[in-house]
């Protein structure tokens, strides 16, 4: 009996092996958190003393640091690029408003590529890269979206954010409600794969942040802006330790691989190590931000990584981490940084990162060229659309000195391969007219920074997010270009204030139109707001509803126009599926 129990447990211990070797291993978590507009010196382990950041100072410590990561010098082309592994310029995805913000539908996002790998996906903050399916975070492969899809948001004080296509009202400070959300998406998604990705609104503008951390950096002598910057960035630091600590809870930490960025530098001329540039810079100071990756066991922590890396790096290196394969639908940028993460020692070729913040691009216009630079291992090549600059950045971190007249050769090659890299971007976008898809079946809003303005019709800023259109005569006009994928009866809706009662709003489409008239006048004031600073944004101003008739919209590309009288102010326009009357010839 002894022989014979010997016997057995020596054929079933390597049995039993072969079967744990056949046993997957887990796939990890993400959790991807981003700053919004947060510089590279806004964490004080990057020598800022006067900022309290202790989670994010820990997070270093338990990470590897990319020490030299680069993003856009505005916020959504960093998005978007982070999301797919594409230049933003492939992705269509341009600047920060005016429609030029809006990720193409056909784009594979970080959530799409790891669905079929079984992966749960929530968003929960900003988006930027468009309000209207397919580009939502919703159209682009996120399972639930909590957040507000615009660069600017009005009010971070029990904000009325989308749930999944329905506005809910939650009470707090946005940046906690946002966190929140998060940790109860991880919780409830803690028996399977999942990626988190939290893209905070803070440092954003409008200066909006808790009261008793905006008197501490007053108090230590701040002006205001900067005061309410380092609050709101204090406060997103308690939150990023809210997050890990959840992991922690739950006793996922281990299984998660953490990442924190931002998506710019800093929005304010503060503390940011040296660097030259701000946020829209494309010197280092508006591209360099803070890069922390964190996975236990499985990255060493506290090294640093000396390579300069980019947001479009993001997609490869997290799949890779994840053991998910690559997208094959769209030529990647980005390549994984997974080796270096590993071992610093390893061998890494030679690569030089691009950027331009070149305006235009609207409606098919041509793109500007500059301002662009070239990024390589030890220089920085920057155009600003008047001179050529070369900065050696080992021996001038500051970029104080230009030395492209003393160094022609490296001058020349840098500015070629920009002049090379520019041409295929653009080649990828140029011409091309944003459409925005009229969703047949449901409700599509069509933004007023979105529309072309003709015939004396302004905005009140400047065109970015939140802003309306001003008809201060009968000739104005607003235009956008329209994507009909089935032709149907839509039930029309304006946003508007109007002066006094009399005025008429057009809307039509080719030859078909509605119109009605205001009956009653309409014009609320400014809804009071606890700015800190006077914003430079627009107000927060509440637009009253008006239906304006039901629509016959023919299928294809349009132009959806909309024509008002004098003293209007129209925020958006809303159509909606009149399912009770169809068009002719269609489907009923």
């Amino acid at each position: 009996m002894k022989t014979t129990h010997i016997l057995c447990t020596l054929l079933l211990a390597p049995l039993a092996a072969l079967h744990a070797a056949d046993v997957p291993k887990p796939k990890p978590n993400v959790l991807l958190i981003l700053a919004d507009d947060m510089g590279w010196g806004d964490v004080r382990c990057h020598g800022n003393e006067k900022i309290s950041t202790p989670v994010l100072d820990k997070l270093q410590r338990q990470s590897v640091e990319l020490d030299h990561f680069y993003v856009s010098p505005i916020c959504s082309p960093t998005r978007a690029s982070l999301l797919t592994g594409r230049h933003h310029f492939r992705t269509r995805v341009l600047n920060t408003s005016f429609g030029l913000e809006v990720l193409h539908g056909d784009e594979v996002t970080l959530a799409e590529a790891l669905k079929p790998a079984g992966y749960a996906s929530g968003c929960f903050g900003k988006w930027h890269n468009g309000a209207n399916h397919p580009s939502t975070a919703r159209g682009q492969g996120f399972d639930e979206f909590l957040g507000f899809n615009g660069g600017f948001f009005s009010n971070y004080f029990d904000p009325a954010l989308e749930h999944d296509g329905v506005t809910v009202v939650r009470k707090g400070f946005i940046t906690d409600v946002l966190a929140e959300a998060a940790m109860a998406f991880i919780e409830n998604h803690r028996s399977q794969p999942f990626l988190c990705y939290v893209p905070f609104n803070a440092c954003h503008s409008p200066m909006q942040a808790p009261a008793d951390l905006f008197a501490k950096y007053s108090a230590l002598g701040f002006e205001p802006k900067t005061a309410a910057v380092y609050a709101m960035i204090e406060n997103l630091d308690a939150n990023v330790g809210r997050l890990l600590a959840k992991l922690d809870a739950l006793g996922v930490a281990q299984n998660t691989i953490v990442m924190f960025a931002s998506d710019n530098g800093p929005n304010t001329d503060r503390f940011n190590g040296g660097m030259r540039g701000r946020k829209g810079s494309v010197f280092e100071g508006g591209q360099r931000v803070p890069c922390f990756i964190r996975w236990p066991g499985k990255l060493e922590a506290g090294k640093r990584v000396a390579h300069i890396a980019q947001h479009v790096d993001v997609l490869p290196t997290l799949l890779d981490l994840a053991g998910v394969p690559l997208p094959q639908a769209q030529p990647l940028d980005g390549v994984s940084l997974a080796p270096l993460l590993r071992d610093t020692a390893v061998v890494w070729p030679e690569r030089v990162l691009f950027e331009v913040t070149g305006r235009g691009g609207k409606d098919g216009a041509p793109i500007a060229k500059y301002p662009g630079t070239v990024r390589s291992e030890t220089h920085r090549w920057v155009h600003d659309g008047k001179q050529e600059m070369l900065f050696d950045l080992r021996n001038d971190p500051g970029e104080k000195n230009n030395i492209a007249a003393q160094q022609p050769a490296i001058a020349a090659q840098l500015s070629q391969a920009y002049d090379e890299w520019f041409r295929q971007a653009v080649a990828a976008t140029a011409g091309k007219v944003q459409r925005f898809p009229i969703n047949f079946g449901d409700s599509t809003e069509l933004l007023a920074p979105y529309a072309t303005l003709e015939g004396g019709a302004k905005f009140f800023g400047q065109g970015w997010d939140n802003d309306w259109v001003l008809f201060p005569t009968n000739t104005a006009a607003v235009v956008w270009n329209v994507d009909v994928p089935r032709a149907g009866r839509y039930e029309v809706t304006a946003l508007h204030t109007a002066k006094a009662a009399g005025g008429t709003i057009q809307v039509s489409v080719g030859e078909n139109s509605v119109e009605t008239s205001i009956t009653t006048a309409c014009d609320p004031p400014e809804i009071p707001r606890r700015d800190l600073v006077p914003r430079w944004e627009v107000p927060d101003k509440e637009f009253a509803p008006l239906k304006v008739g039901t629509l016959a919209v023919p299928a294809g590309k349009q132009q959806l126009r909309v024509k008002a009288g004098p003293g209007i102010e129209i925020q958006s326009v809303r159509l909606k599926t009149d399912i009770r009357v169809p068009l002719e010839g269609t489907e009923k």
